[in-house]
């Protein structure tokens, strides 16, 4: 709980935003989606129970285009199962970023790989436990 509690405040921190633009590192661009992780579970006293955990492998045609300009903001296309979506995107730290509404975590990058996690808190759905919900990306080009 702890941990959880930590990483809650680092989210929290990472959130908070001056005027001042941030240019994040060299991942413009389209990256194809080699696999999708998600978890979800919730948290009731310090325990942690798993309710869902399902790794999907994506066949190399999927793909996120990040279309950032110079000052951080932009949009990302997604393209998944033959549908297209687009989300606004906004750079927060050099390791956070807003895609919609939901914050993420630049876990790896080089200039052929990517990865990033996005998580969810929900207190309200489930009385007096916390539900988790992760989405961890792995990305390719």
């Amino acid at each position: 709980m702890k941990k959880l509690l930590v990483s809650a405040l680092l989210l929290i921190a990472a959130c908070k935003k001056d005027d001042t633009t941030v240019n994040q590192p060299g991942y413009d661009g389209k990256w194809y989606i080699h696999q999708v992780i998600n978890k979800e579970y919730t948290i009731e006293n310090g325990d942690t129970a798993f309710t869902r955990f399902d790794v999907i492998n994506r066949p190399g045609t999927d793909y996120i285009d990040f279309q950032i300009n110079g000052q951080g903001k932009g949009d990302a296309v997604m393209l998944w199962d033959n549908s297209s979506s687009t989300r606004p995107y906004e750079a927060v730290t050099h390791a956070f970023f807003k895609l919609d509404t939901t914050l993420c975590e630049i876990t790896h990058l080089t200039d052929s790989s990517f990865q990033f996690n996005s998580i969810h808190f929900d207190g309200v759905t489930i009385p007096d436990r916390v539900k988790v919900t992760q989405n961890f990306f792995i990305l390719g080009r």
